[in-house]
């Protein structure tokens, strides 16, 4: 592209830059507005995707290359839902099974359920995806070169799944203990494609057991894998590892499921079991219930339920971002402001709290190294990291913090300021070998070097505003 291109391109933004700014502060607590005994109330609901019917638009495979239209459909996309109250006003947790969703979708999600909040007393809609690597392109950047990939079609039945669900999830609602429970994968399980070789091996479980024991329980799995176990050759649409293990997790305990990615950037993968790849699906998520059916440390998570909501500016220095944006491709939301390109991006970020239990809620794939600590790359000297998000839920009395990834937005990868590292001539449009020969493909896929402080400031944020 050359530089009178794209000096036309921001001068395009400037004048039709109409993007909103996400939502102010808001803070939540359950025992502001309890009358009777705090007692859990969940409800699940499901709906799978329909795929287009009508053929003249063409849907692409996400997750690897571009312009792939998929081949047939091994097993449907679906939303799931869990509405969750502790004995007053609720929330709604909505999982989708694709490769990511902008915060433009997720609003309208959001503004289709209204009068649903309206009637139920919802205060918050939280919507996440289990970034499936065999799924249709929900963001657009998997169609051809310069072409949004998209299916519009797709999109709508997405939309309504997503809705359904979590008016089936409404609907279902019944009283109950929930149970928190993890078990230790073999850290062979998973592997690191950067180093150093930092990841969360633990299989997380929220189990709720209804009160009438003839209804089914609903199991919440958290595991900071990316859903990719059938890899880059296949053009099936398929739910991954993450629907095998649901699937047989209702089909063992009776019991309804979903899974949550955790902190998976960095690239954070399950190993390969099988050289054939639905095989290897499958066991992986054979190996994943078999953990998940061995939990036996289960504690009892108080009624309780708060949370702090915000929006955050992100500098938006990747050039590549606004180049997309620009095309109609993607669909978050900027606004002019300091950074490279002249342009910030607005997300959001959710700190949720479940009895003595945190969940940052965050729109993007986080390193595991800056949630945790550990150790660190250093290929960027002018790199400082932020405080780890753990410590910082720590220092506010949180002794155990958990990330779900992906939630209402995705910002990309959010790499360490340490080893961000970028081409010297192409930032952002070509990837850059380090002086060990890493290869540091994820910048070419983040907003930019701040996105970890940012992240990390708005959690500090959010959790003062819950003191």
């Amino acid at each position: 592209m050359n530089k009178k291109f794209f000096a036309i391109i921001l001068c395009v933004l400037i004048l039709f830059s109409g993007c909103q700014q996400g939502s102010d502060l808001q803070v939540y607590r359950t025992t502001d507005h309890l009358e009777g005994e705090a007692k859990w109330t969940m409800g699940f609901g499901r709906q799978e995707i329909a795929m287009p019917t009508d053929d003249s638009q063409p849907y692409y495979i996400a997750g690897y290359n571009s312009g792939w239209e998929t081949d047939g459909v091994m097993d449907l996309q679906a939303a799931q839902a869990v509405w969750m109250d502790a004995g007053a006003d609720g929330i709604l947790l909505i999982g989708v099974d694709c490769i990511a969703l902008s915060s433009t979708t997720v609003n309208e999600i959001r503004q289709r359920l209204q009068p649903l909040c309206e009637e139920t007393g919802c205060t918050a809609i939280n919507v996440y995806s289990t970034h499936d690597h065999a799924s249709v392109d929900t963001l657009g950047l998997w169609g051809p070169t310069l072409i949004d990939g998209k299916n519009d079609e797709f999109m709508e039945n997405l939309i309504n799944a997503a809705v359904d669900a979590a008016t089936q999830a409404a609907a279902n609602r019944i009283t109950g203990t929930l149970y928190y429970g993890f078990t230790e994968t073999d850290p062979a399980m998973l592997r690191d494609s950067r180093d150093p070789q930092v990841f969360d091996a633990k299989l997380h479980q929220l189990r709720f057991e209804p009160d009438d024991t003839a209804e089914p329980g609903i199991r919440m799995y958290l595991y900071g894998a990316h859903a990719e176990s059938l890899r880059g050759d296949n053009r099936l649409i398929s739910r991954d590892f993450p629907g095998v293990m649901c699937d047989l997790i209702q089909e063992q305990t009776g019991d309804h499921a979903m899974f949550m990615p955790g902190a998976i950037g960095g690239l954070i993968m399950t190993q390969v079991l099988d050289d054939y790849m639905i095989k290897n699906m499958m066991d992986t998520g054979r190996k994943l219930v078999d953990y998940a059916l061995s939990i036996d440390n289960e504690v009892v998570v108080e009624a309780n339920l708060q949370y702090a909501a915000s929006s955050m500016e992100i500098p938006l220095d990747n050039t590549g971002f606004l180049f997309y944006k620009f095309l109609g491709i993607l669909g978050n939301e900027a606004k002019p402001g300091d950074s490279a390109t002249g342009y910030v991006l607005v997300s959001e970020m959710t700190a949720l709290q479940l009895g003595d239990m945190m969940f940052a809620l965050i729109p993007g794939e986080i390193f595991p190294e800056l949630v945790w600590d550990g150790e660190y790359a250093y290929h960027n000297p002018e790199g400082v990291n932020p405080t780890p998000l753990a410590e910082i839920a720590a220092n506010h009395g949180y002794d155990q913090l958990l990330v779900v990834g992906l939630v209402n937005d995705e910002i990309g990868y959010i790499v360490p300021p340490s080893d961000f590292l970028v081409h010297p001539d192409t930032p952002y449009l070509e990837r850059i070998e380090d002086e060990t020969g890493e290869n540091h493909y994820e910048e070419t896929n983040s907003v930019g070097p701040k996105c970890a402080t940012v992240i990390a400031d708005t959690l500090e944020y959010l959790l003062d505003a819950l003191q």
